[in-house]
């Protein structure tokens, strides 16, 4: 009678145990997943000013937010942005760039601020201004064309025979759910503009690599007095 009560209670304990782990098992595969870290940095975005200074000698600025990195000769410098009282200044502990104005000069380090010049008299150099050719692109037919429709606007030199040599800008714009009037902005270098030249505007609309519509006539752009805006009206060519 005795190894019977034994054995009733050893089965008891036994399968007490199997439910405790049973609920911890449920538990577990209930409880919510820890959300995984995403470590990708971010990529730093950097904006580029160019230098020209003492001597000709050439050197790049790239500044993002707080930090700086010089570019000057063979040399690459990363630095931070340090508390100035009179322009931006930013320093490696070992060189530091001064930036004011349009200027900057890059010197060395020193505890008393009073460090040795690596370089003087840097000007920023300007940008190119862009010459902007603007206006827009429809066409008289009363239909509605497929999203995946592409709108191809060039700028020419009609000044120049080759056809191939000819196109100073390009843009491509896929429709989506847009419908015409479809606007565009073609942006060029002013420099590559020559006064005594003549540009036109063309545009026409692809659909699967196939033209639908088409410029019939030039529309004259930018120089001899024409407008840097233009409204192109498409003829129907083919579908």
């Amino acid at each position: 009678m005795k190894k019977r009560t034994t054995l009733y209670k050893l089965t008891l304990l036994t399968l007490g145990c199997l439910m405790v782990r049973a609920g911890l098992a449920q538990e577990q595969a209930q409880a919510p997943q820890a959300p995984e870290h995403n470590n990708v940095r971010r990529a730093i975005r950097w904006k580029q000013f160019d230098y020209t200074c003492e001597g000709g000698a050439k050197l790049t600025v790239y500044l993002s937010e707080t930090m700086a990195k010089i570019r000057f000769q063979e040399h690459t410098y990363l630095m931070k942005q340090t508390t100035s009282a009179d322009g931006n200044r930013y320093s490696d502990g070992s060189v530091a760039w001064w930036g004011k104005g349009d200027g900057g000069f890059l010197q060395k380090d020193t505890p008393d601020g009073d460090g040795p010049l690596v370089v003087k008299d840097c000007r920023l150099e300007k940008q190119p201004e862009a010459a902007v050719v603007t206006g827009t692109v429809s066409y008289l037919q009363r239909m509605a064309l497929p999203r995946n429709a592409v709108i191809e606007v060039q700028l020419h030199d009609a000044s120049l025979q080759d056809a191939a040599a000819n196109v100073v800008a390009e843009d491509r714009i896929t429709l989506g759910d847009r419908q015409v009037p479809v606007s565009f902005e073609l942006k060029v270098d002013a420099s590559k503009i020559d006064a005594k030249h003549k540009y036109s505007v063309s545009a026409r609309i692809l659909v699967d690599d196939k033209p639908w519509f088409g410029s019939d006539k030039a529309y004259p752009v930018l120089t001899g007095g024409n407008p840097s805006h233009v409204d192109m009206v498409l003829k129907q060519v083919g579908m």
